[in-house]
């Protein structure tokens, strides 16, 4: 893929995070780290579409990284990692597929939107994954680091 292009599209991610940060209003202080956020998560995902090839994967290891990220900073903002979390997976959300094939179905193009449809929903499976595997961790670790501290 083209550097410019690649560029071009991790700058998209965080313009995307920093949009939807001003639409919900977030606190200045955090609109830029949701811009890098956004950017860092789709620049992972593309990273991970290039060495794997397969969108599931890319997708988990993005939200896997976004999630960690949200979690590190909101520990250091002391504020709920949701509110760094949901701008910067924003560059995730598989709009466009979605998009496909609800306008297949529409169209009663079955095939078309029987393949959208499950990009969507390996996206969607790949992101909540992703942020599952995370907040595991993250509680366990967690929990453990606070007995010790006991």
């Amino acid at each position: 893929m083209d550097t410019k292009l690649i560029i071009i599209q991790i700058l998209t991610g965080a313009l995307g995070s920093v949009g939807f940060s001003l639409i919900y209003r977030l606190k200045a202080a955090h609109i830029p780290l949701a811009a890098v956020g956004g950017a860092l998560t789709w620049g992972i995902y593309l990273l991970g579409l290039h060495f794997t090839g397969n969108i599931f994967a890319a997708s988990l290891l993005a939200a896997v990284v976004c999630t960690f990220y949200a979690e590190i900073l909101a520990k250091a903002q002391r504020t709920p990692a949701t509110v760094l979390l949901i701008p910067s997976i924003i560059p995730l959300i598989p709009g466009g597929a979605l998009y496909y094939t609800m306008s297949n179905i529409v169209s009663r193009e079955l095939e078309t939107a029987w393949y959208f449809g499950r990009l969507t929903i390996q996206y969607a499976l790949a992101i909540a994954l992703g942020m599952a595997l995370v907040w595991t961790v993250w509680t366990t670790v967690t929990r453990v680091m606070n007995k010790q501290e006991d």
